[in-house]
This record gives structure tokens, sequence and C-alpha cells, in this order.
């Protein structure tokens, strides 16, 4: 009986001592077992904003508007530079309309009719409500649900210039993306979303509409 606890005993200090010696080899050569076989994290960034913040930062944006919840989108936008509203993806910030944070909080109730630039290929005027407009320019997917979101990248344009970049070459943009319904489809839509920087916080700046044009 001795004799096999002695043995045991032998076994267990066998154990013992060579997993504290691969421990230690590992503690010298400057690493650990489980860190050895952990994936490699790799963090991918844009312009500024790690693209993880600015996903949610765009999906609580597209939240607000889902839910019609203006006021609460209204405390989004740049206090300063106000919210411009593009209905195509060539900004034109002489004519686009811009609302500043009080004006996008008054949207539900607002009833005036403005006009916010001219129809693609033509000169006729898109004159509408703010209500219209959100369900025609902006809203007109339901894009808190895009399949695809992406980063300071155009995912997709049709004829219309894409200026994004300049008109706002300070900002980070996050596209919500519907892609064709079928490879010759053209039922694709975008929604742009531009933030800027204000007092170190990223504050929406532009929704701009792009879809298929000719």
């Amino acid at each position: 009986m001795k004799k096999q606890l002695l043995n045991l005993g032998c076994l267990l200090l066998g154990i013992l001592l060579g997993v504290g010696g691969c421990l230690l080899v590992s503690f010298l050569s400057g690493g650990s077992l489980s860190r050895r076989n952990a994936p490699e994290t790799v963090t991918v960034e844009s312009a500024g904003l790690k693209n993880e913040e600015l996903a949610k930062l765009a999906s609580a944006v597209a939240d607000r508007i889902a839910a019609a919840d203006f006021q609460g989108l209204s405390e989004y936008v740049h206090p300063v530079y106000g919210l411009v509203f593009a209905p195509y993806s060539t900004v034109n910030l002489g004519s686009n309309q811009c609302f500043t944070p009080q004006r996008v909080a008054f949207v539900a109730r607002d009833t005036s009719v403005y006009i916010w630039g001219v129809k693609y290929g033509g000169d006729e005027p898109i004159q509408m409500t703010a209500g219209a407009y959100f369900s025609r320019y902006v809203y007109d997917r339901d894009y808190a649900r895009a399949p695809v979101m992406g980063f300071d990248t155009i995912l997709r344009s049709g004829n219309a210039l894409e200026n994004v970049t300049s008109a706002f070459p300070d900002g980070q943009f996050v596209d919500l993306y519907f892609p064709p319904s079928s490879q010759e489809a053209t039922d694709w839509r975008i929604l742009r979303m531009v933030f800027e920087d204000y007092e170190g916080e990223m504050k929406l700046s532009a929704l701009i509409h792009s879809e298929y044009t000719d």
C-alpha cells in the first residue's frame, strides 16, 4: 500500500513539474499557451472613427428615422452646420435644404412645402413637405435593417456625380445599402449618412439618398 501511494505521489509530482516547466518556458518567451491559440484580432479604422463606433452611430440614427422619432433624431444633428438633405448622390450645398436641429425635431408637425432640389434628368423641382420627403428620399427602404453597411466607400452609383468627399472633406460617411433584387435589376438603394466632428463628438451633417439614375 505504501509503495502504491509512493508511486502515485511521484506521478503527481511529475505532472506538476511538467506543467510548471511549460508555463515557465511560455513566460520566458513572452507569450502564453492560450494566447498562442487565440485568433488574431484586427481593428479596421476609417478616416478617424472606428468602424464599430460609426456603425453604432449610423444604426442609432436609422432607428430614430424608422420610428419617426424626429425629436430623437434632432439630438444627433450637427448643432452648427445643421442637416443637409440631398435627394440624389450629387450634393449641392447651395440648393439642397439644410435643417437646424430644431427644424428636424419639428418635421412631424411641419406642413410647409419646400423645394429640395430638382428631379434627376430634368428641371422639375422636388416640392413636398418634410414628412413626404423623408418617405420618398430618406427612408424609402427599411435602412435600419439594411443588409450591407459601408464605411467611407461608395458601394454603388448611377450616373449622378458622387461628390460627398468634396462636399464634406472633413466628414466620414456610412452607406446603408440594399443591393439590386437581381443581376439585371435597378432597384438598389442607398441611404448615406455623413458625420462631422463637433467638440470631440461626431454629429450628423447630411442624409444623402442614392438610387439608379441613367
